[in-house]
């Protein structure tokens, strides 16, 4: 009754909050006394969420905006180069709930993703919305693996190669501040038509909407600053039993996973100094309106909600591609669309405003069409751009290029590995050749062989130390490996790649600046 075939809501997490982390063992007392009590939900006070900004520095190659071109440049040696920007750093800011409450969301994303996916059927949309679901890779073994953006991404090329027309269009879109732009009032809606059980939510349904839409929170520099010198912290002794609790000074917030904080206070000294960290979103900033759009990304119900908003968005899409021999797909708020190129403009002409009746916009600079011919019994892939097609420039979508033959991991992973490579390797020796450093002139090549090679790239089951019978034990957990083994389950899972051959050199490069 409580636990999904394919996926269990419940799910214990241990980072630090206001109060400590739930137990396994009190499942059934959670459940049974509390979650399953609609009127206890309908009257349950939320907690402020946590929030943090997540910051990504990105460089690009700087392309000519009329044609496509990259723009040349020379370095001191006097060679050729291309030009790289810095860009603005990419932020998310995301949020995350209390223990408690992201249990609640838990199980009410699940009561909605069950509802969610009767609907979706009934439209025909389970191929379409690929992101947050749970998509088997054989719909014959559907208790089986599922799919991940890999699979959908050659999904996608694996219809491009096969699409029965001598030339046509695929066209990308991004949606503009997707989760802080859903409107309130269009989300609620969609809510009440999901769950059919009148003109109003539930009280308890409200109490999540209203809590998802209008919430607190507190900044994890302003909480963590205040407790510094006292947070909650709790280790696992090798047999993996919880030991007490006790209290300690953490020096810096990206230490409070190695030094295993469970809190950074409890609900009751909190609510003596609420006051100085509460922030909240119920008002639009510097006005008394009440705020009408927006959730938090990060919370157990976001994901859910996001694809319910524009569930009838998708319907009106999939169905005009289908009409006219195309495809629509969306993951999150990356949107493709193959279609005869006869109709392309129409297309974007119709997304744009069907994104605009649900008050959402499309982020025109990265809107992207690529146009696919074939020549000489070969399929060939350029970009559209003001002075004409660039048919040098590769399809991307979710992470990769495809050149209308062969797929490619996009450059700018592959070039952000190679830059953290770079960066590891270079703090690596400026410790090394520190004086105060007592393994002085020493670096660890294992922990970042371990990070950024193939040594460190296989999934290994984590094996602990265990007294009562005096030897290592199998764990329920995994080390998922670095980018490589991301790298080669695209090459075993992807029709027609040349992944391996981007990451042939890893190894040589990396003793290369090593030996620098």
């Amino acid at each position: 009754m409580y636990k999904s075939k394919k996926k269990d809501w419940f799910k214990i997490k241990r980072y630090p909050h206001i109060g400590f982390p739930l137990k396994y063992s009190d499942r059934i007392k959670w459940i049974e006394s509390y979650i399953l009590d609609k009127s206890k939900i309908a009257s349950h006070s939320f907690l402020p969420f946590i929030h943090k900004t997540s910051k990504v520095r990105k460089f690009r190659k700087e392309y000519n905006s009329n044609d496509g071109q990259l723009i040349k440049s020379y370095n001191a040696e006097g060679e050729k180069t291309y030009r790289k920007s810095p860009l603005e750093p990419k932020k998310r800011e995301l949020y995350y709930a209390g223990h408690l409450d992201s249990l609640i969301f838990s199980y009410y994303s699940h009561i909605l993703l069950d509802k969610y996916e009767e609907k979706i059927k009934e439209y025909r949309l389970d191929d379409v919305v690929t992101a947050y679901r749970s998509i088997p890779i054989s719909k014959d073994k559907p208790l089986g693996p599922n799919k991940c953006n890999i699979d959908f991404a050659n999904d996608t090329f694996n219809y491009i190669r096969k699409y029965n027309k001598e030339e046509f269009s695929a066209i990308t879109f991004d949606i503009s501040g997707f989760f802080d732009n859903l409107d309130h009032n269009i989300l609620l809606e969609k809510w009440v038509n999901i769950l059919n059980q009148g003109s109003k939510l539930p009280d308890d349904h409200f109490n999540i909407f209203k809590n998802i839409t209008r919430f607190s929170y507190v900044n994890i520099v302003d909480v963590f600053k205040v407790f510094q010198n006292r947070i909650y912290v709790q280790e696992i002794d090798r047999n993996g039993n919880l030991l007490s609790k006790k209290r300690k000074r953490v020096s810096r917030i990206k230490f409070l996973r190695k030094e295993n904080a469970i809190a950074f206070c409890t609900k009751k000294e909190f609510i003596k100094i609420k006051s100085r960290l509460i922030q909240n979103t119920k008002l639009e900033s510097s006005s008394k309106i009440l705020r009408k759009k927006g959730i938090p990304q990060g919370s157990p119900i976001s994901s859910t909600l996001a694809n319910l908003y524009l569930i009838d968005f998708d319907k009106k899409l999939n169905d005009e591609l289908t009409s006219i021999n195309g495809i629509y797909r969306r993951y999150s708020d990356d949107m493709v669309v193959v279609c005869p190129h006869e109709h392309h403009k129409r297309i974007i002409d119709l997304i744009k405003t069907s994104i605009n009746e649900v008050k959402l916009v499309i982020q025109d600079t990265k809107t992207q069409i690529f146009h696919f011919k074939r020549q000489n019994e070969r399929l060939i892939c350029g970009q559209e751009f003001d002075n004409g097609i660039n048919w040098n420039k590769n399809f991307q979508y979710l992470g990769f290029d495809f050149n209308g033959e062969f797929t490619l991991l996009k450059s700018a992973s592959m070039s952000g590995y190679y830059r953290k490579m770079k960066r590891t390797i270079n703090r690596a020796k400026r410790y090394a050749n520190n004086p105060n450093n007592k393994n002085h002139k020493e670096i660890f090549k294992r922990r970042i062989l371990n990070k950024f090679s193939y040594k460190g790239a296989q999934r290994r089951r984590i094996w602990e130390w265990s007294d009562k019978v005096n030897g290592f034990v199998k764990t329920e957990r995994y080390d998922w490996g670095n980018f490589l083994s991301y790298a080669k389950k695209a090459s075993s899972v992807m029709d027609k790649n040349n992944i391996n051959s981007q990451i042939k050199n890893h190894w040589k490069l990396i003793h290369k600046e090593l030996s620098k």
